[in-house]
């Protein structure tokens, strides 16, 4: 066999999805990626210690689709783990990743690939939709286009949605830089998205919403444990961290200072605001602001910061001003559990 017909039977795009209990979601999640208007792609599925019939339904599927469902089995580590095995074996031009209880429209890799091969581009991103299910009728809770529309590097510092599902990376760029998820952490996806950019020389944005991510009552309820919400700020230390050691730290320090402090005083405080504890949640806002004051004492100067509601919002943050942002955010919260 020539090296050309070797290179003509692999993927143009492998599909990352880590499995875990998911017997629920899985048929339509797979079905999504094998009815894609693009036929040379595979799904690089990952069962990570599942206990229900997830085993099973991957099986029939790796039957099913010989060469298009790669299935791999490990002991339950977390999703972090899952994808950084599922990267050990993924043949695709370009990688995309998918959550086992999403879907994609069938033309969305299609159409990423399409502009990544257009625009020569290291990295495409696009838009999703977020839906429910209620008395077994799908229920669109909002459209969102791309989460920013970006034409160069540090753009990808502003605003952009760090979830991978919306995400198109070329694989040459990944193994070249060898970032991986952080094991261990419930912010993996941010550290993952943040240390990447740097070798993101080329990007497109597709505004269209061509991901599907399920929202359901109990899908990350334990994310709001204040033991695991803390692990904001190890993610972001390591981040810095690497930054730091592989040079980067200078070029983009003002675009780094930025997404870290917007990750922790808008994102962060979300996700504190749902801690079930209200001093367990204060606890947690006066140690964030501690670590913005030691990792980023003269914030406020950022240039990012000068303008808009977000950035006199983040300007104004302090021990002050966080308690009444913390009552308000847990009043919010309850408010739409109870009447949405």
């Amino acid at each position: 066999m020539t090296q050309k017909t070797t290179e003509e039977r692999l993927p143009k795009v492998s599909v990352i999805v880590p499995a875990y209990n998911a017997e629920k979601y899985l048929n339509k999640c797979l079905d999504s990626l094998m009815n894609q208007t693009l036929e040379e792609i595979e799904a690089v599925v990952v069962n990570d210690g599942s206990t229900d019939n997830s085993k099973a339904i991957l099986e029939e599927y790796e039957k099913k689709y010989p060469g298009k469902v790669v299935v791999l089995h490990k002991e339950n580590g977390g999703q972090a783990s899952a994808r950084n095995l599922a990267l050990k074996v993924c043949r695709g031009e370009y990688i995309g990743f998918l959550d086992a209880d999403d879907f994609v429209q069938p033309e969305m890799f299609g159409k990423l690939y399409a502009t990544a091969k257009t625009q020569n581009a290291d990295y495409v991103a696009c838009g999703y939709k977020d839906i429910t299910y209620r008395d077994g009728k799908e229920v669109v809770l909002q459209e969102y286009v791309a989460s920013k529309v970006a034409t160069k590097t540090k753009d990808l510092f502003f605003g952009a949605l760090a979830s991978p599902f919306l995400h198109l990376y070329r694989r040459e760029i990944m193994e070249r830089s060898e970032v991986t998820f952080p094991e261990g952490y419930i912010y993996e996806d941010t550290a993952f998205y943040l240390n990447l950019i740097p070798y993101l020389k080329s990007i497109a944005t597709i505004e269209e919403a061509l991901a599907v991510r399920l929202r359901h009552s109990n899908s990350t309820m334990s994310t709001f444990r204040k033991e695991r919400v803390r692990h904001i700020f190890p993610v972001l230390k390591g981040s810095l961290e690497y930054y730091k050691a592989r040079g980067f730290f200078e070029e983009y320090e003002r675009e780094l200072e930025y997404f870290c402090v917007r990750v922790l005083l808008c994102s962060s405080m979300q996700r504190i605001s749902k801690v079930g504890r209200f001093r367990d949640a204060w606890d947690l806002v006066k140690e964030t602001l501690e670590f913005v004051k030691t990792e980023f004492p003269e914030y406020r100067k950022n240039p990012y910061m000068k303008s808009g509601k977000l950035g006199l919002y983040m300007r104004s943050l302090n021990r002050v001003t966080a308690y009444p942002v913390l009552v308000l955010f847990r009043f919010t919260n309850k408010f739409k559990r109870e009447y949405t």
